[in-house]
């Protein structure tokens, strides 16, 4: 089930993060913007036991959190040297807010939820050698110094830093990997992206036995998640289709069925059945290669749009590496040197012409072969500097079709989401004496005015 020569190698990514299986697959964080959840997993047959308390002042870590952990503390515990050092740097609290897209002060509060999530456990985890290893501790994984504070060593610190627990430390050095793409990480929303991390165990599972499927079953998936757990399956549905949805749009998965099942304990349950799609194949496929170096990565911050993919270029907030030259200038500068501009006059161009850089390179693609084929980087620059060089038609057509796709999308994730509407996005309402089907607004106080029947 590797990919072949005729399927497409861009699915392959090219930046796998590989993270620690022991403890990541256990939940630490909320996943959802509001509320709270209890954390606290047990099996007395097995000895295995998490729980999970929070400081109160601080609160229990949710969406930005999560984020914070497994995008940047993860990449930064991986890029670390064997065995990893006690104390890790993770960068400026700008540049950790640039990269989440959040501000400081929600930064600052975040590291502090991570910092101080205490976790009471005993478990077990295969090491890197294949061997079972079991572990049991009482502690938080790691403290948090800011610019300024002392750290370990007696040193100022001169960037944010988490300093590592032992336990966790351990663990880290011990434990198996498995493999993540990491672009495709940071493009996920909070539970899509929960979903993958778990799933990844039974999808990589699957194409290395050469099985057309991988199973996951429902009531696991939410413990470990955690999400809420339905019984109605019309609310399952619902639950995981906004989950699904993503890794369906990239390619990871093609195909979900839901097969009904009763529990251990007589609850009905769910399995779910994942057919592995040319995404997944393509990361297994990298996996099986040699593990890059360890080497440092600038924080980026993806801005990709319709425009940059219709250009193959990809926005990104990483510090310049050209002398004066904001982000968004060099992204620019790549886009019209990868047309055949050369530097000097395309650096010209973002300097001088840069809104028409901002509205017309996204439409380079579509530019009519027949102007200035002879030409074409002639093409290019005259296209940017000429008033009267118009955007084509087809560009515009083609960007009004991926808006109107885009709206679509929203709307049919708008009624997954809705508890109050069935999936046409309309629900059947009474005055008392009448009844018929109301197009749902989604929202519970509006809703409240018209009663069910």
């Amino acid at each position: 089930m590797n990919l072949t020569a005729q399927e497409p190698t861009e699915l392959i990514p090219k930046d796998l993060i590989r993270v620690e299986t022991a403890i990541t697959r256990y939940p630490v964080h909320r996943l959802s913007k509001k509320g709270s959840i209890v954390i606290e997993l047990e099996n007395s047959e097995t000895s295995f036991k998490w729980e999970v308390s929070y400081n109160s002042k601080y609160g229990q870590p949710g969406p930005l959190a999560y984020k914070l952990d497994t995008l940047i503390i993860n990449r930064k515990i991986e890029e670390a040297e064997r065995p990893v050092s006690n104390v890790i740097k993770l960068g400026s609290l700008n540049e950790i807010a640039g990269e989440l897209g959040s501000n400081k002060a929600y930064i600052k509060k975040a590291l502090h939820q991570n910092a101080s999530a205490y976790i009471t456990a005993k478990i077990r985890f295969r090491g890197k050698e294949g061997t079972e290893h079991s572990s049991e501790f009482s502690n938080t994984r790691y403290g948090v110094a800011f610019t300024g504070e002392k750290l370990p060593d007696g040193r100022e610190a001169d960037a944010v830093y988490i300093v590592l627990n032992d336990w966790y430390r351990e663990i880290l050095d011990s434990a198996q990997t498995r493999p993540l793409d990491y672009d495709y990480l940071k493009e996920l929303s909070p539970g899509a992206q929960r979903l993958y991390e778990l799933l990844s165990f039974q999808i990589y599972g699957a194409i290395e036995s050469e099985r057309k499927r991988a199973k996951l079953l429902y009531s696991e998936f939410c413990t470990y998640a955690p999400q809420t757990r339905y019984f109605d399956f019309e609310k399952v549905k619902k639950q995981m289709y906004k989950l699904n949805v993503a890794h369906k749009k990239s390619g990871y998965i093609l195909h979900v069925h839901f097969q009904e099942v009763i529990g251990k304990t007589g609850e009905i349950d769910w399995e779910m059945y994942y057919t592995p799609g040319l995404k997944a194949k393509g990361e297994h496929t990298a996996a099986k290669r040699k593990p890059r170096q360890r080497r440092p990565v600038q924080l980026e911050l993806p801005t990709e749009t319709y425009e940059t993919r219709a250009l193959g270029v990809l926005a990104t907030t990483k510090a310049s590496t050209l002398a004066g030259l904001t982000p968004e200038q060099e992204s620019f500068l790549s886009a019209l040197t990868a047309k055949g501009v050369t530097k000097t006059e395309a650096r010209k161009l973002v300097t001088t012409k840069l809104d028409a850089c901002r509205l017309k390179i996204p439409a380079l693609n579509h530019l009519p072969e027949t102007q200035g084929k002879t030409n074409r980087a002639g093409n290019v620059r005259a296209f940017i500097e000429r008033d009267e060089w118009q955007l084509p038609d087809t560009y515009l057509e083609a960007k009004a079709k991926a808006e109107e796709a885009a709206k679509s999308h929203a709307r049919r994730d708008q009624i997954a989401a809705c508890p109050l509407c069935d999936n046409s996005g309309f629900r059947m309402v009474t005055d008392g004496k009448t009844s018929g089907a109301k197009k749902c607004s989604h929202s519970a106080q509006i809703e409240a005015r018209y009663p069910s029947v």
